[in-house]
């Protein structure tokens, strides 16, 4: 018979702008911190008033990577928690649903922080699985983190139903930042009696172990649902598990702390199984990453934020088939390369664990629950907004069901639904309260980690606030790898006031690793290597405050200093910058990087403009033309000749010419299209960027 515990509780600066132009105007551009998640405190969940209380509240025992057994009580009605550890110390707070990705939890709690919040959890029946910010082992004064964990409620209490074959992955942790792992099979007995492991390098089938290396223990019933093992050749030796009921399957849970040697465990044994079917799980690494792996026969794919608030997939190979003597429920993951896995699944349950001996990744664990609804769009998440309002913001997109979050530096949420565009394929409309003109501009469009589309943003620089459609470029691919900004930019900029608008085109060079950065400050557009020394302004580069973001400083005028990233877009690096500038009067500035190239394609780009617009355009070697809707509900049909910027200026850059005073000037990535207007009165400050098809 099988004993359940439940219990229901009611508990939850200054950055200066460059002073670079090509043809004029400022040159550096900065932004405020970013975050996608943060410590912040998320939404507390809308408590129920009537009915009866959530199935899922209660008390759950934590299996935690640090290697201590803590208890977990939840009440989803209120959206609380508190997690009491194994010293009787309890941390309580709040919970809310992520909605980009549904059925995962995020907990709030100030040890959390980091860039980004990925203590999180999912429940399946009688169980919860995430990460939570555990202390450190072994830390003093107590340092916390994000690491995975296994919580349950249902235990095996009956000795014999504990029998079977268990593959188990354990995880060590020792003072000074020592860790370790092991990789062995085991089996249960004797109608519960008999406790055999196979204690060896190799990973041996339990049946096949050496008799030199097997491991025997008498089982006996322990309290609190507990077993106890006894090595029957070493009285001393003595191991405390539960068996937990998860998915209709027994796992196998220890955990705790050792005096000699000293050291803290956690163990999780899934029963060994030939099959091994093609599984997406959502879950935490010790690393403190939280995200998806999808695993196969062939493979296991990655897709991850980190604490840092960097996304990234991972792609390792996984071994097709089992070794003769290994288990079948066991895999190799990566084996040829430098960080080696081994990876175990069964029920409602993956698990990957680092091999032992392997330096790289000896003591890391990744818990998922495994995921068997409808697989989320791979565009669902958070990105990284750098608008031509001058604002870095964060948006959050939900494609299943439609719904967004765009959060400003300050914390300000704006949200809502937005659709697709039935006359424009792969556009999206925002549907915002903001938006009080008689047509909605407001749209999106989608390529590998980028978003590109416009916004009603607050207006730069205009108190009361008020808001306009502006702009923006979204990525969750920026660079943090400091010498792969390298790069010859077109850098195309805008400035603004309270009072209006002027314009940035220039060329700039990353050079020596991602060190230096060089400007050409001249009214004369230049190639970066046709500029004249005295034009040419050199900055150092380094870290910014966040893993992806990166500071310049005039080695001349270290008051002329910025910050910028570096994204990657359809393959290129794409520079961006976007802040505000506390000058006289106060300024807000966006500034957008093309990579030079000497070719320049035929495209169709479609997305906004600073006027409001949203529309398509079609560029080639020698002509611009633009259909673009504008707020007031009128078309406008834009048209004009291109033109090189002569044998001293950049490539991949044309100037613009309109009827009339109206210059801009373009540039193209293989994904991106951008223009701005020159320094007349008439066009400074204006900007479109598009997506190409």
């Amino acid at each position: 018979m099988r004993k359940r515990m439940t219990r229901y509780l009611a508990s939850w600066g200054m950055v200066a702008l460059l002073a670079a132009c090509g043809g004029g105007g400022g040159g550096g551009g900065s932004g405020l911190s970013l975050s996608s998640g943060g410590s912040g405190k998320p939404e507390v969940a809308a408590a129920k008033t009537l009915g009866t209380p959530d199935a899922r509240n209660g008390s759950y025992r934590v299996y935690a990577a640090n290697g201590t057994q803590q208890q977990l009580s939840v009440d989803f009605d209120a959206g609380s928690y508190t997690m009491t550890d194994n010293l009787g110390a309890a941390e309580s707070g709040t919970f809310a649903e992520d909605f980009t990705e549904p059925g995962t939890y995020v907990f709030a709690s100030g040890r959390i922080t980091t860039a980004a919040n990925t203590s999180r959890f999912r429940v399946t029946t009688d169980t919860i699985v995430g990460a939570f910010p555990f202390q450190t082992a072994y830390s003093s004064p107590a340092a916390y983190a994000a690491q995975p964990f296994v919580a349950a409620r249902d235990f095996v209490t009956t000795a014999a139903l504990i029998d079977g074959t268990y593959n188990r992955f354990s995880v060590t942790r020792s003072p000074g930042g020592v860790q370790d792992s092991t990789i062995l099979s085991m089996r249960l007995s004797g109608s519960g009696t008999v406790l055999e492991f196979c204690n060896d390098s190799i990973i041996y089938k339990i049946d096949l172990c050496p008799a030199a290396s097997k491991r025997t223990y008498a089982v006996t019933p322990g309290v609190d649902d507990a077993w106890v093992a006894t090595n029957v050749a070493n009285s001393s030796d003595v191991a405390n598990f539960r068996v937990a009921r998860i998915g209709g399957q027994n796992v196998y849970l220890g955990g705790g702390v050792s005096v000699s040697p000293a050291q803290q465990f956690m163990r999780i044994g899934l029963p060994e199984s030939s099959s091994w079917p093609t599984t997406r799980g959502i879950g935490s690494s010790t690393t403190g990453s939280w995200g998806t792996n999808l695993i196969s026969t062939t493979s296991s794919v990655r897709t991850s934020t980190g604490t840092d608030d960097t996304f990234g997939t991972l792609t390792m190979p996984v071994d097709s088939t089992a070794y003769t003597n290994q288990p079948l429920g066991i895999r190799g993951v990566n084996f040829t390369g430098a960080s080696k896995y081994f990876a175990m699944q069964v029920g409602e349950l993956s698990v990957l664990v680092g091999a032992r001996n392997n330096t790289a990744t000896q003591g890391y664990i990744q818990l998922n629950l495994i995921d068997t609804g409808a697989t989320p769009d791979a565009r669902n998440g958070r990105y990284k907004v750098y608008a031509t309002n001058g604002s870095r913001q964060t948006l959050a997109l939900n494609l299943d069901s439609k719904r967004y979050e765009m959060t400003d530096a300050a914390g300000t949420v704006a949200s809502g639904s937005f659709a697709e565009d039935t006359a424009e394929a792969g556009s999206f409309i925002f549907d915002s309260s903001r938006i009080t003109s008689t047509a909605n501009t407001a749209r999106f469009r989608f390529t590998t980690d980028t978003v590109v589309g416009a916004f009603p943003f607050a207006v730069a620089q205009v108190t009361p606030e008020s808001y306009a459609v502006r702009p923006f470029v979204a990525s969750r691919a920026l660079v943090k790898t400091q010498s792969a900004l390298d790069g010859t930019y077109n850098r195309l900029g805008i400035n603004m006031t309270a009072t209006g608008g002027d314009s940035s085109i220039t060329q700039i060079q990353i050079a020596n690793g991602g060190t230096v950065l060089y400007l050409c400050n001249d009214n004369v557009i230049y190639r970066i290597d046709n500029c004249p020394s005295a034009s040419v302004l050199t900055y150092t580069v380094s870290a910014g405050t966040t893993v992806d973001t990166w500071r310049i400083v005039n080695v001349a005028n270290p008051s002329d200093n910025g910050t910028f990233a570096v994204a990657r877009v359809g393959g290129e690096n794409i520079y961006l910058s976007a802040g505000n500038v506390a000058s006289t009067p106060p300024r807000s500035v966006f500034r957008i990087g093309l990579p030079e190239r000497a070719t320049w394609p035929t495209v169709i780009a479609r997305g906004g403009a600073t006027s409001g617009g949203w529309g398509s355009t079609g560029a080639d070697a020698s002509y611009y033309a633009r259909t673009q809707t504008l707020p007031d509900g009128t078309s406008a049909t834009l048209a004009a000749t291109l033109g090189s910027m002569g044998t001293n200026g950049p490539l991949n850059m044309r100037a613009a010419t309109f009827t009339g005073p109206n210059y801009h000037f373009a540039s193209q990535s293989s994904k991106l299209f951008a223009m701005v207007g020159s320094r007349n009165p008439a066009t400074a400050g204006a900007m479109e960027i598009g997506l190409i098809d």
